[in-house]
């Protein structure tokens, strides 16, 4: 089943709500806490939903939500590569992106082709190094997790090596025993 949520991200918060009818009736300022989302879309400054919290968009934001109920403020609640940390853009260009709701390369990567437009230009090419970022990332993680599983199995090797060096040690000398003991009944005999 596609992801439904490509370009959609959401970051949580707790606000203070006015409780008019308490309000009125203590006569003085009563507030509680209230879950509220914002939902923006990567590249697109001009949409943006912002409300109390449903329970949809605590299922449908679930990886967010749960990060967010961790103590993680709003732009921790994204996943993913933060663009500073991406020495491929100036920090004029991290301020540029992320005027358009765009914080991560994983988001960067993900823009569709009506977003690259309202970019502008540049906007494929950034795309496409993000895209390589991340595909580069993901082969040489495959490559250290098959390093420390070849490394893993060359430990099992040796370790099975020396069990088999102890097992045919003490058989050869349950068989010294054995022919040791043969011997003796031999003489025994005559």
């Amino acid at each position: 089943m596609p992801d439904s949520n490509t370009g959609i991200y959401a970051s949580f918060s707790l606000e203070p709500v006015e409780q008019t009818f308490l309000t009125e009736k203590e006569g003085r300022p009563i507030f509680a806490d209230k879950e509220f989302v914002r939902i923006f879309i990567s590249g697109d400054k001009h949409t943006e939903v912002y409300r109390e919290v449903t329970d949809n968009d605590k299922q449908r934001f679930s990886d967010a939500y749960k990060r967010f109920k961790e103590g993680a403020a709003a732009r921790e609640q994204l996943t993913g590569t933060p663009l500073a940390q991406w020495p491929y853009l100036k920090p004029s260009q991290i301020k540029e992106l992320e005027a358009v709701n765009i914080y991560t390369v994983e988001q960067l990567a993900a823009l569709s082709d009506t977003v690259k437009q309202k970019i502008g230009m540049g906007a494929n090419e950034l795309v496409a190094a993000a895209r390589a970022y991340l595909a580069t990332a993901e082969n040489s993680s495959a490559a250290s997790a098959f390093a420390a599983e070849n490394e893993r199995l060359k430990g099992e090797v040796t370790r099975l090596q020396e069990q088999m060096r102890e097992m045919a040690s003490r058989f050869e000398t349950l068989e010294n025993e054995r022919q040791g003991g043969a011997k003796s009944r031999g003489r025994v005999a005559a």
